[in-house]
């Protein structure tokens, strides 16, 4: 199994399920490419991440010209923001979806328009008919943080057909590693056929590198080189780069990241279904559970119970979803761990059947 390489916590640890991290940890080799990198730190790092932005060019077949680094995918978001609204104008966020979405907004100024997609997809035919002649910007998570779901390819070339074209829509694919729906968009190839798109992809997630931020976008070269022109000079560190290089190098790691990933999701769905949760689908690292019992009108109490215990979930009351919980993929012992205690909390028998592993 994929996690058999890993070390299982300390006794008595917490187990952390709440920030949707990769509980393999990073390739081996990118330990190798920090330590190679140390002795020369004394240096400034490369301004452009020329040797990543080349790697990722290779990978991905685009022009390094259409490629940008950022300090995790969120400095993205925020420069694009900054960039593409002035006062006054517009961008259109579907809700629940990513917090910071609204506050790089905010922050430039601009007004967050929310449109709500009360079934977990975000609803497309809404958002277009919430576009004014003020909108400027349309943020999507895709896989959407936090009900996991995805746009399908059809419906968003659909969508972007009907935009102005003062219009720019970033696709946040912090998950897209994850996504195994044959019918998910390929964004870049969009965005080589002229899109209108800002894609953004992190390193945090299935790469595992959310301590060292680093990130990168993909869009025409005149939309790059107008967001590189806001970005801070060396707003990507050495070690990140280096890092970044070999993590994207080892296929074999990213492999075992995503077999346990599905595994994990596969033993939730079941687990927590059975446990009387309605689970959303998710093509991400996390699920969305909502509380099957209408009497109980909040899931805040039920995570602080399992934060006593050591187990660390995410509330999802600022996302509007009071019933809810959100649960990253770990460890099988820790997804076990989690449903245990739900269990004992919720006073109903555990009767999960994991499958075996040898972690």
């Amino acid at each position: 199994m994929a996690e058999a390489a890993h070390q299982n916590c300390a006794p008595h640890a917490v187990i952390d399920l709440s920030a949707n991290e990769n509980p393999l940890g990073p390739s081996p080799k990118v330990a190798a490419a920090i330590s190679a990198e140390m002795s020369g730190l004394h240096r400034y790092p490369s301004r452009d991440g020329t040797r990543l932005r080349n790697l990722l060019a290779n990978q991905l077949l685009v022009d390094s010209a259409c490629l940008l680094l950022g300090n995790g995918a969120s400095e993205l978001l925020d420069v694009a923001a900054r960039t593409l609204l002035q006062p006054g104008d517009e961008a259109l966020i579907p809700v629940p979806s990513f917090m910071p979405y609204q506050k790089v907004v905010e922050r430039a100024g601009a007004r967050a328009v929310t449109v709500a997609s009360a079934s977990g997809v975000i609803d497309l035919p809404q958002l277009a008919a919430a576009v004014t002649e003020r909108t400027r910007l349309i943020l999507l998570g895709n896989p959407n943080n936090p009900t996991g779901a995805v746009i399908h390819d059809g419906p968003l070339r659909a969508f972007l057909a009907e935009l102005p074209e003062r219009i720019t829509v970033v696709i946040d694919e912090a998950y897209v590693e994850y996504v195994n729906d044959p019918a998910y968009p390929d964004c870049i190839r969009l965005v080589q056929q002229g899109a209108p798109l800002l894609v953004l992809r992190s390193l945090s997630k299935a790469y595992g590198l959310a301590g060292l931020r680093i990130g990168y976008g993909i869009g025409a070269a005149a939309l790059i080189a107008r967001l590189n022109a806001c970005c801070q000079f060396y707003n990507t560190n050495a070690l990140a780069q280096a890092a970044a290089s070999a993590a994207l190098q080892d296929q074999a790691h990213l492999a075992r990241t995503r077999q346990l990933n599905r595994e994990g999701i596969d033993y939730l769905n079941v687990a927590l279904s059975a446990l009387g949760f309605k689970v959303w689908p998710s093509q991400a690292n996390f699920v969305l559970a909502e509380l099957g019992d209408p009497l109980i009108t909040a899931a805040d109490p039920l995570i602080a119970q399992l934060a006593q215990q050591g187990l660390l979930v995410k509330s999802m009351s600022r996302f509007g979803l009071p019933r809810c919980l959100r649960i990253s993929t770990g460890l099988m012992a820790d997804n076990r761990a989690v449903v245990q205690a739900l269990a004992r909390v919720l006073k109903r028998p555990c009767g999960d059947t994991p499958p075996p592993t040898n972690g």
